[in-house]
């Protein structure tokens, strides 16, 4: 049998006693605490130890041998911290004695005091990502895209799960039954993921050439393929001695932007397009004299 293991989980803060209440189960499975994280836990066997486990949120802590000692005193056992300020005790089981011997803290000052540090906190980041999220909408709104979209509901999610969480917190109800909102956090990560995703696949296509007018061979044309549903952004710049239109249509002929009536044309059009093969094609004024040049620039991104 093993005797360490491993375990990926994330616990959200106002599920800090639902986190203390697992660890207590697993020690009485046989497996006790080695180190306790915020994605990460270690594990050790030990069937012969039984623990109660408890967790203090405090990031400033001017004297950390004070801070252990003074929860020794009451016999909490240290066992480990992270980087984000959650410290994690235990004390030996006895079921002789009563549930209130296993409360880290045993006036109700003290769980405020706690729970007021992490509201505080939470409330702050929680604040920033609705104004990230706020952000994110105005650039998505300005230059339209699915990956945009994705961020900026992810940040939304996560800015209103982590005020919903310090409201809990600081109004201690966290020992109500609730359902948890870890699986919020499940669903930021995928749609972040699907974000990055879409960003790395969408289509990214650019040309810069001269087209010398010939009546016998036609209109110039340049094809770009798209991979992914979404909005794109054609960026068109021609510098010519005629007058030229230039337009984009799609695999069945169907006209989705058009530019023209210039010689030095600088323009942009958004589109939403579907996967397919997309023909920008540049046309000269009928009455463009043969040999006529021009130096065009597309860009789709």
């Amino acid at each position: 049998m093993k005797n360490k293991k491993h375990r990926y989980v994330m616990y959200p803060a106002w599920e800090y006693r639902r986190e203390a209440e697992d660890l207590n189960k697993f020690s009485e499975e046989g497996w006790q605490l080695e180190k306790g994280g915020c994605f990460h836990s270690v594990f050790y066997r030990d069937e012969n130890a039984r623990y109660r486990y408890a967790l203090d949120y405090n990031q400033s802590i001017d004297d950390p041998v004070r801070y252990r000692d003074t929860f020794a005193e009451q016999g909490w056992e240290f066992v480990s911290d992270t980087f984000n300020g959650w410290h994690f005790f235990r004390k030996k089981y006895d079921p002789a004695l009563p549930p209130a011997e296993y409360e880290i803290y045993t006036d109700e000052q003290s769980v405020r005091d706690m729970a007021g540090r992490w509201s505080r906190l939470g409330t702050t980041l929680g604040a920033i990502e609705l104004a990230v999220t706020v952000l994110n909408a105005w650039m998505a709104f300005r230059e339209p895209s699915v990956t945009g979209i994705l961020i900026t509901l992810a940040c939304l999610m996560l800015g209103i799960v982590i005020l919903t969480g310090a409201r809990r917190i600081r109004r201690q109800d966290t020992d109500r039954p609730r359902k948890s909102l870890r699986w919020c956090f499940s669903l930021v990560f995928l749609l972040l993921a699907a974000g990055l995703v879409y960003s790395f696949f969408r289509v990214h296509a650019d040309s810069y050439s001269e087209y010398v007018y010939d009546p016998a061979a036609g209109p110039w044309t340049w094809s770009f393929d798209v991979h992914l549903p979404d909005f794109y952004t054609l960026d068109a710049e021609a510098d010519t001695d005629a007058n030229v239109d230039i337009t984009v249509t799609d695999k069945d002929g169907k006209v989705r932007a058009v530019f023209g009536g210039g010689q030095d044309l600088r323009a942009k059009a958004a589109m939403f397009l579907m996967p397919g093969t997309y023909d920008v094609t540049v046309q000269y004024a009928p009455d463009t004299p043969d040999g006529t040049a021009g130096m065009f620039r597309f860009e789709v991104d």
